[in-house]
């Protein structure tokens, strides 16, 4: 299984942890965004070449994992695994993200969006059915 993780920076040990996880069960990250940091101060150049490889990270994977809490930059990555047809997990340590108020999303209730409430660790037993 091809797998990518979107999340927000500040989150960056979380999504480690799950890539190391994932990769230690025989499964291939397609990009790890958290190589580089916060990147909002680099030049034009730089902001184009990240975001053409987590445009190609999401686009190579099978499974796109949003970890909470996520940022602006997330929900485009969701917008495209959406879009581009993928399974999706919403991953939150509890279920706050999916009740019916402000913290959702209607996207987040597409029939290719999956909600898993639990830590990253358990999300990897959860994710075994697609290796």
């Amino acid at each position: 299984m091809k797998f990518y993780i979107a999340s927000k920076l500040e989150n960056y040990m979380q999504v480690q942890l799950l890539a190391k996880l994932l990769k230690a069960n025989g499964c291939e990250h397609t990009y790890d965004w958290t190589v580089h940091g916060t990147i909002k101060e680099i030049d034009i150049e730089t902001l184009k070449s990240v975001g053409q490889k987590e445009y190609d990270g999401v686009k190579n994977a099978d499974i796109v994992i949003v970890l909470t809490p996520q940022g602006r930059g997330t929900h485009v990555e969701l917008g495209m695994a959406i879009a581009l047809n993928k399974v999706v997990y919403i991953c939150h340590f509890d279920d706050t993200y999916f009740k019916n108020d402000d913290n959702t999303s209607t996207f987040y209730w597409l029939p290719q969006v999956k909600h898993f409430i639990g830590k990253v660790e358990d999300l990897v037993i959860e994710l075994k059915q697609f290796n």
